[in-house]
């Protein structure tokens, strides 16, 4: 896109192409700084940044949960509004004490008794009242609720035996009932169980007026002591111990849709889940705070030691942004739940396969700090997210290789087990089976982060066009349609490009770059030749050299460095990864096409001065990478040393050394990051491996002849005449020529030169 850009401003603004691609770089790497700690601060702060997603205004006793609210952490405290609540249960369930009975209370109930009664006596033998007056004279009695139709109207009219009869148990029944102890709250039970306790003598009528008298002369004789029953209720209250509240991280606080009580209050708010109105802007500022110091930290490496990324780079210094904000967000979710499953490794191993070990180191630190912050200054989560991505960092060396991942994904795991124990192992109250469910956990975590780092690369890989370990086995196979043109149109250039492959990669392994990464470019380095593949020696075939019949060394070194332009365009065209179009524009750097310019200086009477040297360059850059730097001196040594005819291993090695030191000398390598160590060990596997390439066969014929002649010799000469003699420590031919050790000599020189 920047490209695009670019070349609209200079068509329509006239702005240099090198300056709008410059700014626009620039622009772009502004805009993905702006972006990660905007999306960084909202994804932190996101409950207190968007509305209604805060919950220190909107939950209240009595309110219902809108969502699941997790722990996230684990924790322990004393809740108070469960001790309150058992404390006040230990109260209400203490038995109120009373004073002993009262026996004063039954004589004066008795008393009142017969004095009511005797007051019933003078009635009933009133002889001029009716029975309307008498019942009315009834009622007139304070202490009795007589009902008229059950009671009052029977005594009037009953016999006075009978009366005596009912008065009689009337007393009795009274007396037996408070001799008892009665308390306030027993006395119902009490009047229920009157009837049972009359004389079975009286009839159901006689009973119902003899209980309906009692029952209203019934008194509580035990009186509620409250001062000792205060005592025991508060001693209760003490003897409850203090309630503890443990909560498991990713345990479930309160559940969607559930009427918050005062409990699940206080444990929102101990967990940190609920904050008061006036914590709003502070989170939201220590978030800010927060993202600002990743991106200083990040972007301070970056501008130290992988300046090129920033500068060269922004498409994919976005995805390492969009990468980092992504699983951020999944931390967002994952810290509402179980952390120990959540697969935090997977940015780690994707940072190392897509922009090397160092960025992921970075990456991780960073996003462990952020990480914690989110989870409320969570120190165990901080240390699970950094310890399990600088190992997957630190053991993923070769991201060329599948298996490299599983294993990174079993230390993570294995990690991840030590974390737990960690802080873990000394807390109280875990049994068994969570820590059963945290260690499953835990071995799951490997698992999944290996599995999601190969399926991320597949997907960044097809979709961002990445040179991933996935991407590359596909570039790799000789069905590509690039290598299927190069084997049919251009056969010599196809061989050149698979032998500076196996050099390319075998250096690069030896000195610890991308060998899989090397490898594979180096089969598309020259698919620029496709359009001209005759100009180039290796598809000449002996054939008379096109350039000969040109006889114009500027336009001849055009067409050789034209061949790195076409490269890029095919390769863009069939949507090669960036890193492969990286080896095909590089892979020269800005060296000189040194035989036609030396011809062009010969054609102007050996005056440089009227030669251009800048048509005799190719367009560059030069080397960026380790890797684009060995491909280039892998190119030149294995075209060179094919040309030559090399004799001996003292020749391959002068060959290899000369081209390797002009590179360097010309400053060609400077910019690629390869130390003189390196450069040392690529030079001793260029040998080694051009040396056995380059191997000698043996000469069939000449064996043969030789054979013969020496069989033909030894039938001439009698095995008595062989004798050994001083003179020359061989055995004596009596002068007929036999061959001589000279002759082996000239033979192992004639063998020697016979190359493959």
């Amino acid at each position: 896109m920047i490209p695009a850009l670019a070349d609209f401003l200079h068509r329509r603004f006239g702005v240099p192409r090198a300056q709008a691609v410059k700014r626009l770089t620039a622009a772009a790497v502004i805009a993905v700084a702006i972006a990660l700690v905007a999306v960084s601060t909202v994804i932190i702060a996101f409950d207190s940044i968007l509305p209604g997603r805060s919950l220190a205004s909107s939950l209240e006793v009595g309110q219902v949960a809108p969502r699941d609210f997790h722990a996230p952490i684990s924790r322990s405290y004393v809740s108070n509004v469960l001790t309150d609540l058992r404390r006040e249960e230990a109260r209400a369930s203490t038995a109120p004490v009373y004073n002993p009975p009262d026996l004063n209370v039954a004589r004066v109930q008795t008393s009142l008794a017969a004095r009511i009664l005797e007051f019933i006596d003078n009635v009933r033998r009133d002889p001029y009242a009716t029975v309307a007056q008498k019942i009315d004279d009834f009622q007139q009695i304070t202490a009795l609720r007589l009902d008229e139709q059950t009671t009052a109207e029977p005594i009037a009219a009953m016999t006075d035996e009978q009366w005596a009869l009912i008065r009689a148990e009337t007393l009795r029944l009274l007396e037996n009932v408070m001799q008892d102890s009665i308390r306030e709250s027993e006395v119902t039970s009490i009047l229920e169980r009157l009837p049972n306790q009359v004389s079975l003598r009286f009839d159901s009528r006689d009973v119902a007026i003899i209980v309906d008298i009692v029952s209203d002369l019934i008194r509580p004789n035990r009186t509620l002591n409250a001062a000792s029953t205060q005592a025991a209720r508060e001693a209760a209250a003490q003897a409850v111990p203090e309630q503890i509240s443990s909560f498991q991280r990713g345990q479930i606080v309160v559940s969607s849709g559930t009427k918050l009580e005062p409990a699940d209050v206080e444990a929102l708010e101990q967990l940190g889940l609920l904050q008061p109105p006036d914590q709003r802007f502070p989170i939201v500022m220590r978030a800010v705070i927060g993202s600002l110091m990743v991106l200083v930290m990040f972007g301070t490496y970056l501008a130290r030691w992988r300046n090129a990324l920033l500068e060269g780079q922004p498409r994919l210094l976005a995805l390492l942004v969009g990468l980092f904000v992504a699983m951020l967000g999944a931390a967002r979710v994952a810290t509402g739940s179980e952390i120990y499953i959540f697969p935090a490794g997977v940015l780690a191993l994707l940072y190392v396969a897509i922009a090397g070990p160092d960025v992921a180191l970075i990456g991780t630190l960073g996003y462990a700090f952020l990480v914690g912050l989110m989870a409320g200054n969570g120190f165990e989560v901080s240390v699970l997210i950094a310890a399990a991505g600088i190992t997957g960092t630190l053991v993923l060396r070769r991201t060329d290789r599948l298996n490299t991942y599983i294993f990174a994904g079993l230390l993570v795991a294995f990690v991840n087990i030590a974390v737990l124990f960690t802080f873990n192992l000394a807390q109280e109250g875990t049994t068994s089976e969570r820590w059963l469910e945290l260690l499953v956990f835990c071995v799951l975590n490997g698992i999944i982060t290996a599995a999601l780092s190969l399926v991320g690369l597949y997907v960044l890989g097809g979709v961002f066009n990445l040179p991933t370990i996935l991407r590359l086995n596909e570039l790799s196979q000789p069905s590509h349609p690039l290598l299927v043109r190069l084997l049919r149109e251009a056969p010599g250039t196809y061989q050149h490009s698979l032998q500076v492959a196996n050099l390319s990669e075998q250096a690069a392994a030896k000195i610890g770059a991308n060998a899989f990464l090397v490898s594979v470019a180096a089969l598309y380095h020259d698919i620029g030749k496709l359009s001209n593949p005759a100009f180039f020696s290796e598809n000449q075939r002996g054939s008379e050299s096109p350039h000969d019949l040109l006889n114009d060394p500027q336009r001849s070194a055009q067409i050789i460095i034209h061949h790195v332009v076409e490269g890029e365009r095919m390769a863009l065209e069939h949507r090669l990864p960036q890193r492969i179009r990286d080896f095909i524009r590089e892979h020269h750097g800005t060296s000189l096409v040194k035989v036609f310019y030396q011809q062009a200086v010969i054609a102007a009477g050996d005056d440089a001065s009227k030669v251009d040297i800048r048509n005799f360059r190719y367009p560059g850059p030069r080397p960026q990478t380790k890797e684009t730097g060995i491909m280039l001196l892998a190119d030149s040594c294995e075209a060179a040393l094919r040309s030559t005819d090399p004799q001996s291993r003292s020749d391959i090695k002068a060959q290899v050394t000369k081209i390797i030191n002009g590179y360097r000398d010309g400053g060609q390598l400077d910019d690629s990051g390869l130390t003189l160590k390196d450069i040392k060990q690529i030079e001793r596997i260029f040998v080694d491996m051009i040396e056995a390439t380059l191997h000698p066969r043996i000469n069939y014929d000449a064996v043969i002849s030789k054979a013969r002649r020496t069989q033909s010799m030894r039938a001439v000469v009698p095995a008595e005449a062989a004798q050994w003699t001083p003179d020359n420590r061989g055995p004596s031919t009596g002068g007929l020529d036999v061959p001589s050790q000279q002759d082996d000599e000239e033979f192992g020189d004639d063998h020697a030169r016979a190359w493959d």
